[in-house]
This record gives structure tokens, sequence and C-alpha cells, in this order.
């Protein structure tokens, strides 16, 4: 199944809800956002994920990975995915 623009935005208004997904205001934020969180729901629950997006980073200075990824750190946001899948948080 395609992810469309449409799809992804049902898929984080799902999982994150309207008031955060809204924080995402363009295409590529949204696709950032809905890839990571697939990223850590296939190797967690989803309930895990939607805490990751949504909690305090010690990789992103304490910033929540979706407010990161509303500011364009993308890229940090998916390295501090990486750190997290791989166990490391140092």
């Amino acid at each position: 199944m395609t992810n469309t623009p449409d799809r992804i935005t049902n898929d984080l208004t799902a999982w994150l809800g309207e008031p955060l997904t809204d924080r995402l205001t363009d295409a590529l934020q949204r696709e950032a956002a809905h890839r990571i969180f697939q990223q850590i729901a296939t190797q967690e629950e989803a309930s895990t994920a939607r805490n990751w997006m949504i909690g305090m980073n010690p990789h992103l200075d304490d910033q929540a990975p979706i407010l990161a990824i509303a500011e364009g750190q993308a890229a940090d946001v998916e390295a501090a995915a990486r750190a997290y899948l791989n166990g490391v948080w140092t």
C-alpha cells in the first residue's frame, strides 16, 4: 500500500493526535515523522513508539522528537531513533 500524503497525515493523527500532527507543517516533515514512527514501531509496541516521539530525548537536548522534526531537525531525529533502536543512550 502506498503512503500518500493523506494516508501519512491520517496515520500520524491516529498515532500522535491532531495537535501534534498539525505541528508538522509540510509534507517532508510528515513523511519523516511517519518513517521514524514506523521504524520504532516495527521493533517496539506502537505505544512505545508514540511515547518515544513525544517524550524528552537526550540525543535531542531533551526535546521531543516530534517537535524537533517540526523545527527542521529530521536528520537528528533519525539519528536519535537509530541510537534508541541500537540501545545507545550515551
